[in-house]
């Protein structure tokens, strides 16, 4: 039996005005059409924190600062296991653009049923409302 390839992912949960931004994936990409908190994979060498603020530059050009680790998740998607590593996430400057997704959404706590999210990034909102739990 063959071994699936880790990839360790980071995602930013970046808050504004009481609302998270959520990204929605290409549609001929894998998981194409669901929602993520934004982020990318870490390179060999590289820290989390320090791919996170890289990703978010890359896929949105802005720039960020990484805060507070909410959680990980580990999810098998048949072909590729992905370990995503959530971190809040504050956004510094830059004008947002969609250079790898299709869509952008602010949402509120509430609203985020609304959104098809990447299996992976469900352990990271429910890490997100008990934190918000705890406010």
């Amino acid at each position: 039996m063959q071994k699936l390839k880790t990839i360790v992912v980071v995602a930013g949960v970046i808050e504004k005005e009481g609302k998270y931004l959520l990204a929605q994936r290409l549609d001929n990409a894998s998981q194409g059409g669901l929602w993520e908190f934004p982020g990318g994979k870490v390179e060999v060498g590289e820290l989390p924190e320090h791919a996170l603020e890289r990703e978010l530059m890359e896929e949105l050009a802005i720039t960020t600062k990484t805060q507070q680790w909410l959680a990980d998740s580990v999810f098998d998607y048949g072909d590729k296991i992905i370990e995503l590593k959530g971190y809040l996430t504050r956004w510094c400057e830059g004008d947002i653009v969609l250079n790898t997704h299709q869509a952008m959404v602010w949402v509120s706590l509430n609203e985020f049923k609304r959104y098809p999210l990447c299996p992976a990034d469900y352990p990271i909102l429910t890490a997100l409302e008990q934190s918000a739990l705890t406010k």
